[in-house]
């Protein structure tokens, strides 16, 4: 395998580097209008989509020599029209074994693209790992593609991947920019993923249900072998195999699992319950390998190794080290996009948005008298010492609002589900209702023991269905009113959108539908609080 040293790469980002594999330089005057032909076939840059009944790829950017390469959209549920808002996640796994790397954590995480509705944004991650041929395509002179460019590529330091992300970024803007997706006219650039990027996509992102997404790994059904290569007998036992053979996760990535280890963007970090300890450590992997056993292979999985190796005094780059990338933007895609980004900080900042009523004024008045005695401290080191606090105050009143919010969604979600429950009881009270009228009429004319007992046990079933009924539209009750008094309508209506939105990914269409009443119903509550518990029943039972 030969790489072009860093220093060319260093030398490219000045402006100084030699032509580039796969084209000529660019004409002056910026980049081509349309993007080179892509040549090779399908099945070398989106195998899943030439297999019977296969989807394409989300998105399909050129490569030098004729190629191509295949990216899936990872829709992220969050306000596209607040420059602030993320999703809270939880990844990892709570196996105290290995807990030091990959214990429970909470983290964020947003779409540098706007989504397609304005609760959601989205990232590109490509579908498959990087191949021979693809690697060959941005290092080496053009030949004519084969079948072994279908391999994975493995033999990848991190420095190598870095390199190799940089190259093609500089490529397509040099030769195919009008084939990127763009932010605010802003192009994109290409990098490794981030290890919450790579765990949300390979868990299946907002396609998949709360419970799937926490699962071991991805899949419900099939075997570990019907997803990945990897150390077993009938798998691939040490060799890496092409790539896109096995099948998808529910977001359409290939080989997540097992194959090649993928490397990350960031170093290690220990894991203390739940935070990164302070220590930088080494590089990591995610998603196994050849040589790993189904044990090893889930999707909390990480692996650190020393970036460098002593015997040889070369970077680590064992044969089994690939990559995915990732298409990301960068924060402050125009004046505009850094002008309200720095709008909603300042007045998030200074304004806060804690809590409805007078808990969340007392939050802001308290946050402005500090602002006012830090502005006329003339102390140094009181002032400093003001500040931190200041920084402090601001952080956990974040924090608050994030888990207000969260509760706001999971509010919802519970309602939607009790009002569905109040709806099915209905409809079995009424018949069971029917049932026993009917038996009673029967009976009355011509007695019967046995009809006797079924009267007897249906009409025990309906006054526990009844009161199942009565439970049920208490917890409703007590939905609504905590989402009426306890939850601002501003925290209320960003919950409604980023969980419709979420529902929607996951394609849980009667739960969207079930949502969307209850939100009405919300509005209804919000009009009459007082309402009785007949006119509350009635409510839930609009559909």
């Amino acid at each position: 395998m030969r790489l072009v040293p860093l220093s060319a790469f260093a030398l490219a980002l000045a402006g100084l580097a030699a032509p580039q594999p796969g084209g000529a330089d660019p004409a002056p005057g910026g980049p081509a209008p349309e993007g080179p032909a892509i040549d090779w076939p399908v099945a070398l840059y989106d195998p899943g989509a030439a297999t019977p009944g296969g989807s394409p790829a989300d998105l399909v950017l050129p490569m030098p020599c004729g190629g191509a390469m295949a990216f899936q959209r990872v829709d992220v549920p969050s306000d596209a029209g607040d420059p602030l808002s993320d999703l809270r996640i939880r990844l990892g796994r709570s196996d105290p074994e290995k807990g030091y790397a990959e214990y429970l954590r909470q983290t964020w995480l947003r779409g540098g693209f706007s989504g397609t509705t304005p609760a959601s944004t989205h990232y590109f991650i490509a579908r498959y790992e990087l191949t021979e041929g693809q690697f060959n395509a941005l290092t080496r002179p053009c030949g004519k593609a084969g079948r072994k460019d279908r391999l994975a590529q493995g033999g990848l330091s991190w420095l190598a991947a870095v390199d190799l992300a940089g190259r093609y970024t500089e490529w397509l803007y040099g030769h195919a920019a009008a084939a990127l997706p763009r932010q605010d006219g802003a192009l994109p650039h290409l990098r490794l993923p981030t290890e919450t990027e790579w765990e949300f996509a390979a868990r299946g992102g907002a396609r998949v249900d709360a419970n799937q997404f926490a699962a071991l790994r991805f899949f419900a059904e099939g075997a570990l072998g019907d997803y990945a290569f990897h150390f077993a007998p009938g798998s691939a036992r040490g060799t890496i195999g092409p790539v896109g053979l096995r099948r998808p996760n529910p977001l359409g990535l290939f080989d997540v699992y097992g194959n090649v280890e993928e490397l990350m963007l960031e170093p290690f970090h220990v894991n203390i319950f739940g935070r990164d300890q302070g220590q930088v450590g080494g590089l990591v992997t995610r998603g196994g390998s050849v040589l790993s056993s189904a044990e090893q292979i889930y999707s909390a999985a990480r692996t650190e190794y020393p970036p460098f190796q002593a015997q040889t005094g070369k970077a680590t780059a064992p044969e089994t080290f690939g990559l995915r990338l990732v298409l990301s933007m960068h924060v402050a895609t125009s004046d505009a996009e850094l002008t309200r980004l720095r709008d909603h900080w300042v007045a998030r900042a200074t304004e806060g948005e804690g809590g409805g009523g007078q808990g969340g004024a007392a939050a802001r008045d308290q946050a402005g008298a500090l602002a006012e005695i830090i502005e006329n401290e003339l102390d140094p080191q009181r002032r400093t010492a003001l500040v931190a606090l200041q920084a402090d105050l601001r952080a956990a009143r974040d924090s608050e609002n994030a888990a207000r919010r969260q509760s706001a969604g999971s509010t919802l979600l519970a309602g939607t589900i009790f009002k569905a429950s109040l709806i099915q009881t209905d409809a079995e009270i009424g018949r069971l209702v029917y049932n026993v009228k009917t038996l009673i009429d029967l009976q009355a004319i011509a007695p019967d023991p046995q009809r006797q007992v079924q009267i007897e046990t249906l009409g025990t079933r309906l006054r526990a269905t009844r009161a199942r009924q009565h439970e049920f539209l208490l917890s409703m009750s007590r939905a609504l009113s905590t989402l009426a008094v306890d939850i601002t309508e501003a925290d209320s209506r960003a919950a409604y959108r980023e969980l419709r939105e979420s529902l929607l990914l996951s394609e849980e269409q009667a739960l969207v539908v079930g949502l969307d009443q209850f939100w009405r119903d919300l509005a209804q509550y919000k009009l009459r609080p007082d309402m009785d518990q007949g006119a509350l029943l009635a409510l839930a039972l609009t559909q």
